[in-house]
């Protein structure tokens, strides 16, 4: 005799059926931002299947998006670990289609200086990017991203405010070094 897996309750499914509606587009995007096509929807994909396994952990009302994207971070990161394990992300990353719409960072870069800024948040550690990310890209609420982080509202401003000196430092490092001799002796009058 096989044994059936446990069902959920109806009210369960109702109540995740909702969140997927509510939330989906917002968790792919924030995906999206973060990883090629294929594994943010794999990572959206992850983060409901773990909101449907969790589905009595998940904090009511605005905290929702907050729960879910903590998850999507935690999947994501795990993905990374798991393709960087295995060698094959530039494998996977070359058999890419590149004809997937448009990209969300594409849609930010309207100027070069844009790109430049681009190219700094790239350069900055993966936590410093995660959190300027949440703070500017996804506009999230200070208090649900201390929350996500399980830390202070206090400690989440010190560690934004050291993450944009370094994001500054790093622009300028960039702006500097890509100045030809010329336009850095106009830049120093």
């Amino acid at each position: 005799m096989t044994q059936q897996p446990p069902t959920q309750p109806h009210g369960s499914s109702v109540r995740l059926a909702r969140l997927y509606n509510e939330h989906r587009a917002a968790v792919i995007a924030y995906c999206m931002r973060r990883a090629g096509r294929e594994d943010a929807l794999d990572a959206t994909a992850e983060t409901f299947a773990v909101a449907l396994r969790r589905i009595d952990d998940i904090p009511r009302g605005e905290a929702e998006l907050s729960w879910l994207y903590a998850v999507a971070y935690r999947v994501l990161a795990n993905q990374r670990r798991g393709n960087a394990r295995m060698g094959n992300l530039k494998v996977k990353l070359a058999n890419t289609e590149t004809d997937v719409g448009v990209d969300p960072v594409d849609q930010l870069i309207r100027n070069e200086e844009d790109q430049q800024v681009v190219d700094a948040m790239a350069a900055l550690k993966p936590d410093d990017r995660e959190l300027l990310q949440l703070v500017t890209w996804e506009e999230h609420p200070r208090d649900q991203i201390a929350a996500m982080f399980d830390i202070s509202r206090s400690t989440l401003d010190q560690r934004i405010h050291r993450a944009l000196k370094r994001l500054k430092k790093t622009y300028a490092r960039m702006n500097t070094s890509s100045l030809t001799p010329k336009a850095a002796e106009g830049e120093a009058r």
